[in-house]
């Protein structure tokens, strides 16, 4: 037999090829119909309209279901197809030449070609189109049937398959799993319910899969999606059902839903991974349908694929049953998406202005476009109803390119009618960023509207900043050199704001008022303090600072004290309609014309951190966080110096007792990490050092922080650092916690802790629930007052007291079966077993696993 490798291309046409043999009685168009496509919809050319009748859900960057084909076929060369196969989709899709091109083409009226097609996550994936037309095809002249196929799989393997192989591909096999490929797997499902009962879907995910050959290579990746199609061949084998292999990690079995049993098969699942070494990091995860709840074997699937989306959200319970709910909210958000398009049309979307004024004088300096949607009858639909749904599916750039141009439109009419305007701040989302070019775009704007660019300002969102920082310094960069002011949006919201503003060149920041709760509480005051420190920091650099949201008095007048400029909220000015801006703004005494300035501070200088009239401890614990002063000398670590926020971080009673040679805290291994992190410190004063490390607290527990150090000089003989710590003990013992778990696939998982020679239970995973009728607290509890052992018979009882007493202290594993009365007072039967662990971080001794016997 030839080893020839084959394409992808070559293998779909040898596939397709099949239908025009001589006397073959499979039709392609009955093929079609039936099988596992991912888009399908026809062509209109007579009325150049399209109509897409099945998708794939939160797959691919496609647009609404309805619309002119010429747009759409702008739209695909535009943002959907990859720039290299333009030439390859224009040749099939040309609405000028597709009738002639299908004519034409080697099978009259079919046509098949692949390309490489854009998902919403913005990556491509290869896709395979096919088209047919003609009355031989039930297609009336003008109209062109389309489906589109999912060959990423085929083309990123380049499969080389044999004469047997190819055989075996058209029985419905997949060659790396041995499961029912797409078609074959729906066809046997629906046999299989109508031979049962109490029918279930089961869409299987492996959680970050994606990541998986890049961390552990192709040929691991590929073991162990064969080890999953095993694990699922023997399940079928055992307990009936149809399973199914559709590429990348996307497995299916149709299955009698049976609780427990499906729990046992997530947990082999998770032991395969576990056991060969895997990150617990691709955890699996189940997603349910009964078939009950879908109109075909096909939607139960697409239903159970987003319910496992769902399961993925829970670390500990990793089996999820749709909700009907989530597709009526789906079915709300493409309605939603339908209307948008339409109100695009309608001129239905328009933009508000809320001015942006100088604090004291209440004059307007600017004004920022908000979107907003304005029905033929008047009535508004809220931003917040729209805009996330927008967001969701990829279509926020398209709202936001009609705004833009609306608002140079405005621009424009002002100007012509030699009205005095003020800039306009207009929003750039991250999405924006990521799929078009913002500073062609907004260039080619102004230029097309003939508007100056400083009346067109750019606002961009921090978190946009933090998830795009290695384009956006060049982007921004750019935009002020064409004449735009950037705006820093949303300022403070969780990022590194500090560190960006010292790689990003921007204009202007804006801050949210949310910081001035004005209540008296702890939180207020540390809102305050923040403010505060901003404030002085970016007058510091000579940085403008808008303070948006503001609404009473209160706040304009702490504003007022604090030397805040720039305010934006309900307190001056609500969003109106532009025109209503327009007419305002023709009151000369309204406007300020100066733009936003900000005088320039003395050039910073440490030192200041001393003055108490500048900077209070509060404020200044607030921006530093939990840190401390060490000397090292001569191998001891002593904390000579600490602020409020260290000493409540490492919340010890003994605390000051425990400042001096605090490497005695710490354990044997961590004694030579803290000397190497204070080294690198002394050498890279610029950037210190980091890492982790672990300090015994008084009641023999560990405690894990994330240190950072940098060095001061020497003093005293000693070597002196700065050091700041975060305590990550919490994170750290549910990662070990849950590594721990992942090793057992019992239902009931206890842990048996020693602390100080007193020993204590904790339930990890509670599946003796059900038999005992107690909940999680409850056993817990009665494991630790040891009343739980009055549910054994006597005999039993004292058993497993004298093996608790003469195993645990000798750190000796153990099984053993009791007898136990259930909730409902029956006697059953139990496996309970012990294996001994070393745990330090979490005290654990020894991990408890209960079964029934016969499991």
């Amino acid at each position: 037999m030839s080893n020839k490798k084959l394409s992808a291309y070559q293998v779909s046409e040898m596939f397709y090829n099949l239908f025009f043999d001589v006397g073959n009685s499979i039709k392609l168009n009955d093929y079609l119909e039936n099988s596992f496509f991912d888009i399908s919809g026809y062509i209109d050319l007579n009325k150049n309209e399209y109509h897409i009748l099945y998708h794939v859900i939160n797959k691919y960057f496609t647009p609404v279901f309805d619309g002119t084909y010429r747009g759409l076929f702008e739209k695909a060369l535009d943002d959907f197809v990859h720039p290299d196969d333009l030439d390859i989709y224009k040749s099939a899709f040309d609405p000028d030449k597709m009738l002639e091109r299908l004519e034409n083409a080697e099978h009259k009226h079919f046509l098949f070609i692949q390309h490489r097609f854009r998902l919403q996550d913005g990556t491509y994936r290869y896709v395979e189109n096919a088209l047919i037309t003609g009355e031989e095809y039930g297609c009336p002249k003008g109209i062109v049937k389309f489906y589109v196929f999912d060959i990423q799989n085929i083309k990123s393997r380049e499969l080389g398959l044999t004469a047997d192989e190819r055989i075996s591909l058209l029985k419905g096999k997949d060659e790396l799993t041995s499961l029912y490929t797409e078609i074959t797997f729906y066809s046997r499902s629906e046999q299989f319910a109508k031979e049962n009962g109490n029918v279930c879907m089961i869409s299987i995910d492996i959680e970050h899969f994606k990541l998986f050959d890049e961390w552990y290579g192709k040929s691991s990746g590929d073991y162990l999606l064969s080890k999953i199609g095993s694990i699922l061949l023997k399940y079928v084998h055992e307990k009936k059902g149809i399973a199914g292999y559709f590429g990348n990690d996307d497995f299916a079995l149709c299955t009698i839903y049976d609780k427990q049993i499906l729990s046992d098969l997530l947990n082999v699942i998770r032991q395969a991974i576990v056991d060969f070494g895997f990150s617990v990091g691709f955890m699996p995860a189940f997603g349910i349908c009964f078939l009950k709840d879908a109109i075909s074997i096909r939607d139960a699937f697409d239903k159970a694929s987003l319910t496992a989306d769902k399961a993925k959200e829970d670390l500990k319970e990793r089996i999820a049953i749709y909700n009907p709910e989530i597709r009526k909210q789906e079915e709300r958000e493409y309605e939603i998406l339908l209307d948008f398009v339409k109100a695009l049309s309608n001129d239905e979307i328009t933009f508000y202005l809320q001015p942006q004024c100088r604090l004291s004088t209440g004059k307007i300096v600017g004004a920022e476009a908000l979107a907003r949607w304005v029905k033929k009858d008047g009535s508004i639909i809220p931003p917040l109803t729209f805009i996330p749904i927008l967001e969701k599916y990829g279509f926020i750039t398209d709202l936001d390119k009609h705004i833009w141009e609306s608002v140079a439109a405005w621009l424009r009419r002002c100007l012509d009618e030699h009205i005095k305007v003020v800039p306009i701040s207009i929003n750039v989302s991250r999405i924006d960023i990521f799929t078009i070019d913002i500073v062609d775009h907004l260039r080619k704007l102004v230029e097309a509207y003939e508007i100056p660019p400083s009346l067109l300002e750019v606002e961009i969102t921090e978190s946009a900043y933090a998830e795009t920082s290695v384009s956006m310094s060049e982007i921004v960069s750019k935009l002020r050199e064409y004449g735009f002011t950037v705006l820093m949006d949303d300022f403070g919201s969780g990022y590194s704001s500090l560190n960006m503003l010292s790689t990003l060149d921007v204009d202007v920041i804006k801050l949210d008022a949310l910081f001035l709760n004005m209540t008296e509480s702890a939180d207020y005051k540390k809102g305050m303090h923040i403010l505060e420190s901003i404030v002085n920091m970016t007058k510091t650099i000579a940085l403008p600072i808008i303070i948006e949201g503001v609404e009473n008095d209160k706040q304009v007048n702490y504003l007022e004290e604090l030397g805040c400029r720039y305010v934006q909220g309900f307190k001056f000015y609500k969003p109106m309609p532009n025109e209503q801006f327009k007419a305002l703004i023709q009151k000369e005494d309204m406007l300020d014309t100066r733009g936003f300035v900000c005088k320039t501070n003395d050039q910073f200088k440490l030192r200041e951190f001393l003055d108490e009239n500048i900077y209070s401890d509060a404020m200044l614990n607030s921006i530093l966080g939990p840190v401390a002063i060490y000397t090292l000398k001569d191998d001891h670590v002593n904390i000579v110096r600490f602020n409020e926020q260290f000493y409540k971080t490492v919340g010890d009673e003994q605390f000051d007792d425990r400042l001096e040679d605090i490497q005695k805290f710490l354990p044997e291994e961590d004694v030579p990490v803290i000397y190497r992190l204070l080294h690198e410190a002394m050498e890279d004063r610029l950037n210190g050092s980091s890492g982790y490390l672990h300090f015994y607290k008084t009641d023999g527990t560990l405690t894990s922080y994330s240190m950072h150090f940098y060095y001061l000089g020497e003093q005293n003989g000693a070597d002196s650092f700065y050091g700041s710590a975060d305590n990550v003990t919490s994170l750290i013992d549910l990662q070990q916690q849950m590594s721990l778990i992942a090793k057992y696939s019992s239902s009931t998982i206890v842990f048996l802790k020693r602390r100080k020679d007193v020993w204590s239970f904790e339930v990890a995973v509670h599946g003796l629930n059900n038999i005992t009728g107690l909940s999680k607290e409850q056993l817990e509890k009665e494991l630790n007052d040891w009343s739980f052992l009055k549910r054994l018979n006597s005999r039993d009882e004292e058993k497993l007291k004298e093996l608790l007493n003469t195993h645990l202290n000798k750190n000796i594993g153990f099984t053993y079966s009791i007898k136990l009365r259930n909730a409902e007072n029956k006697i059953v039967h139990l496996s309970m077993r012990a294996d001994p662990v070393s745990d330090q971080a979490n005290n654990v001794q020894f991990i408890l696993t209960y079964r029934l016997v016969g499991e």
